[in-house]
């Protein structure tokens, strides 16, 4: 559990209120919620925000993403009832002290190393919308939005990945982690019979869905892989596992999606897999009914081409 959930539950525990970018806890009483990652929302029993109904008291956990946070802020602002307040909970490590000093807050509760924010809507910013897919530049073929991984480009361990895909790649894959579609779109040109594209944020699955053109192969999920099974009897599997949950290192992420990665391919299948060249995924093979079949170093990230044993 975050420690900025739990600061924020002892502190308004049992006030109805909207939830933004939250996660359940028995104090908590939401009324209604904003959460596009899918592990946090089936946690939740409140319905989804339907853009109407405001709230005297609306409760927000800042997330990693700076500009993300500020867009719910900006989303604060339009629910709020007049005279209405939004409580902000941030821990130390994503800049409370920052945000304190931004939003020139009513009151500010230090504890838990983190920070609750008592804010009125007039120190609000006046736009942003959290779940909005925009071009990230004027440049961008493209849509998304901040707090999706390497939302506005290719990120560079997905760009050292196609650089060793082959050029053909047939028959029913799947990119898990797929964030806005950008590898995606590449792999459709490689020949494939059909492509999945799943994530654990409902944006980044209907991003996907917009930046591939509504291709007739693509199918997109909205799917938490740590909790979760993908459909599976993939011939091939595109992996870039995250690291980090909540702007810390969590190594146990990228270790269960490999699990699903490996779980999800039909035997001889082959799983594609980039990562940071620190991270122990070679040893996490060792243990899997995989074979490793070649490595390519460079650029800190190391691509590794797997079949599943028959």
């Amino acid at each position: 559990m975050r420690p900025a959930l739990r600061l924020l539950a002892e502190q308004r525990g049992e006030v109805p209120a909207l939830l933004l970018a939250g996660a359940h806890h028995p104090l908590l009483h939401s009324k209604a919620v904003v959460q596009p990652h899918r592990g946090d929302r089936l946690t939740l029993a409140a319905p989804d925000w339907d853009g109407q109904e405001r709230f005297s008291e609306i409760h927000l956990l800042a997330t990693p993403s700076r500009e993300e946070t500020l867009a719910y802020l900006g989303l604060a602002r339009r629910a709020l009832a007049p005279g209405g307040q939004l409580y902000m909970s941030v821990e130390n490590a994503l800049g409370a002290d920052g945000w304190r000093k931004r939003l020139q807050p009513l009151s500010a509760l230090s504890k838990h190393k983190c920070r609750l924010l008592q804010l009125s809507a007039e120190h609000l910013p006046n736009q942003g919308d959290p779940l909005e897919l925009r071009p990230p530049n004027a440049q961008a073929d493209f849509v998304s939005c901040p707090g999706l991984f390497s939302w506005d480009r290719l990120d560079p361990g997905s760009q050292f990945l196609t650089q060793h895909l082959p050029k053909s790649l047939p028959g029913c894959g799947a990119d898990l982690g797929c964030g806005p579609g950008l590898l995606g779109r590449q792999l459709l040109t490689r020949g494939c019979q059909r492509l999945d594209l799943i994530d654990v944020d409902q944006r980044a699955v209907q991003a996907s869905l917009q930046n591939c053109g509504g291709d007739p192969r693509v199918r997109a999920l909205w799917l938490d892989l740590v909790s979760e099974r993908p459909p599976g009897g993939y011939a091939w599997v595109t992996l870039n596992p995250p690291f980090h949950g909540s702007g810390r290192e969590n190594r146990a992420l990228g270790v269960a999606m490999l699990g699903r990665a490996v779980e999800s391919l039909k035997p001889s299948g082959q799983l594609w897999l980039v990562a940071n060249q620190h991270l122990p995924y070679p040893q996490v093979l060792a243990s899997m009914p995989v074979t490793v079949i070649e490595v390519h170093v460079g650029r800190g990230y190391k691509v590794m081409r797997c079949q599943k044993n028959a």
